[in-house]
């Protein structure tokens, strides 16, 4: 770097010992040289002086000694009893940075009882007041949880931005491509997805959002081999019903079929799983797998909206005889 800026002094003093003798066009290109070259410097030295910034701050967290803290409040929060732990927590008292972290827990228990006023007064607290770096981006990830649960994901995005800022996590990378698919900015979405993957590769839910993106920006061969990969990798109920939604939506009926095995797999058979079953291979045409599986059905299912809805349409487009024995299953 130092030869660099003593070779630009160095041209700098020639072009401007001979300045008077350039031709107009001369000028021109000697100035832009010089500025294109002054330029380069400056952008280097931003560059440097971000990477300080970042080197800093990654000592700053290594430093910080680990602080815990445990009281009633914090064991009612492990409990889930949110309502109770906020309750309980705006009635304890500490000092220092434990009471930054009873305020985090505070935050947060804010979050999970609605008492949304409350949780973004203390987030803005904590961001505002001297915290540490780890404080201030949990009270970030809070905060962006708080703006999303009210709708506001554009305050969500950028609040999440702000906490990935100060520290890398995961969970946060996980909510901005969440927020971006919300806001239907689904390149985006997928950039984080993908960053999301690369940390976390059995990481299922992140493989069904992309696949959801790819799907939307048009790129269905991509999207399928992601919802192919979250499909051995999901767990919850919520994220296998979900898949299988969007799979018989776009007309996948195997897949979706595939989705339900896996969810009686992990836990048991349920009315909604042999509605899920039953609706699906009514919809490839298999009329005795789904009749024997709308016949396992519990009989207060017969008044579940969704079924009545899945059954008056089948009777209206099964054959007649398919259509008889669906009628006198459900007493039509």
């Amino acid at each position: 770097m130092s030869n660099f800026i003593h070779n630009w002094e160095k041209v700098y003093h020639t072009i401007s010992k001979n300045w008077y003798h350039y031709s107009k066009k001369e000028k021109e290109e000697q100035m832009n040289f010089l500025e294109e070259s002054a330029q380069s410097v400056l952008d280097s030295w931003g560059e440097m002086e971000e990477k300080l910034i970042a080197l800093k701050q990654k000592g700053e967290i290594e430093e910080a000694k680990p602080l815990s803290y445990t009281s009633i409040g914090t064991s009612y929060f492990t409990l889930e009893m949110f309502e109770k732990a906020f309750q309980t927590l705006k009635n304890e008292e500490e000092i220092g940075e434990e009471n930054d972290l009873r305020l985090l827990y505070l935050g947060f228990a804010a979050v999970y009882s609605g008492e949304s006023n409350q949780a973004i007064e203390t987030f803005l607290y904590l961001i505002q007041t001297k915290t540490s770096i780890m404080t201030r981006h949990f009270a970030y990830v809070g905060l962006g949880c708080q703006y999303a649960q009210l709708d506001q994901i554009d305050h969500s995005i950028e609040t999440f931005q702000q906490a990935n800022k100060l520290t890398s996590n995961i969970d946060v990378v996980y909510n901005l491509g969440v927020c971006h698919y919300v806001n239907k900015e689904y390149k985006e979405a997928s950039i984080y997805f993908k960053e999301a993957i690369d940390s976390m590769p059995d990481d299922g839910e992140a493989y069904f959002f992309l696949g959801c993106c790819q799907w939307e920006m048009g790129c269905q061969k991509e999207a399928w081999d992601c919802f192919l990969s979250a499909l051995g990798l999901l767990y919850s109920d919520e994220a296998l019903h979900a898949f299988a939604k969007i799979s018989e939506w776009h007309g996948h009926h195997r897949l979706a079929i595939h989705c339900y095995d896996r969810i009686e797999a992990l836990k048991s058979r349920s009315n909604q799983t042999l509605h899920g079953l039953a609706w699906n291979y009514a919809l490839l045409d298999e009329y005795d797998i789904a009749l024997r599986l709308f016949a396992e059905m519990e009989v207060p299912c017969a008044f579940n909206h969704d079924v009545n809805t899945s059954v008056e349409w089948l009777m209206n487009h099964w054959p007649h005889g398919k259509s008889v024995q669906l009628s006198i299953l459900f007493n039509r």
